[in-house]
């Protein structure tokens, strides 16, 4: 509230204490983190930056939410220059910011809105086999938190990706589940990990594996200077017990259930 302006009443009683603005987009997202880690249950909005340095805003409709999510993004449009994306992230039967705070938002350069339905999802879907869809990311946000690499640690949030476990492409492919149950599994937050670049690429195209017991594994056939620089590269070598549960499990199954398990080894050489 200090950050867009306001003024408040009998501020000086605080001293010597006095209500600071932030000053930079990190401030903002490192303060989320902090309430979030107080409260659990404190995952109204998140705030994130894309491959192409546009701070995206994640941003829920009901109750407070409205009032928070319009709030961050006056916020971070007077402290930075980068474009800004909102995406509305429907909930309940609300799927828009109040009229009011939508019409200013708009009138602000370099600021955008995503009105991010359950259409927007389903359309996305049918269109795209590599699908990224603000509910996607969004449902990662709030399984995983912040982008870091769950292979290397890397948190250039600039190079990390939501990486599917069961590919979409594969989800489509699946005819004992209708369009509704495809799209589920496509945008949900347990079929995921955030990869960077490098790492959603090797997996991708399956020169790394990762198995049910957590580890990751490398395949056989790479030569000794290639392993040796996954062994670099890759600094976390099991995926994190935290992210793991039943679903988690179902979809990584799924992803390896035509992949030889023989074809991969530890990574050491």
């Amino acid at each position: 509230m200090k950050t867009v302006g306001t003024n408040f009443i009998n501020e000086e009683l605080l001293a010597p204490y006095t209500i600071q603005p932030f000053q930079t987009v990190e401030d903002i997202i490192l303060a989320k983190n902090h309430i979030r880690g107080r409260n659990s249950g404190n995952n109204s909005s998140y705030i994130t930056k894309s491959a192409e340095d546009v701070i995206q805003v994640f941003g829920k409709l009901y109750g407070a939410n409205k009032y928070e999510t319009s709030l961050l993004c006056i916020a971070l449009y007077k402290i930075t220059n980068n474009n800004i994306e909102l995406f509305e992230i429907e909930e309940g039967n609300l799927t828009k910011l109040p009229r009011i705070a939508r019409l200013y938002l708009l009138s602000l350069e370099r600021f955008s809105i995503v009105n991010a339905t359950i259409t927007l999802e389903e359309s996305e879907f049918r269109e795209n086999d590599s699908l990224r869809s603000p509910r996607y990311i969004y449902n990662l946000l709030e399984k995983l938190g912040d982008k870091k690499c769950a292979l290397c640690d890397c948190e250039i949030p600039q190079i990390i990706q939501g990486a599917h476990i069961w590919p979409v492409a594969n989800i489509k492919l699946d005819d004992s589940i209708n369009q509704d149950e495809k799209l589920s599994h496509a945008i949900n937050g347990d079929n995921g990990l955030w990869l960077c670049s490098n790492h959603h690429k090797l997996l991708d195209t399956n020169v790394i594996r990762l198995f049910n017991d957590s580890s990751v594994k490398i395949k056989t056939t790479l030569s000794d200077s290639q392993r040796n620089y996954l062994n670099e590269v890759t600094t976390v070598k099991e995926i994190p017990r935290d992210f793991i549960n039943e679903n988690f499990v179902e979809y990584l199954t799924k992803r390896n259930q035509n992949i030889p398990e023989e074809l991969y080894a530890e990574f050491t050489v």
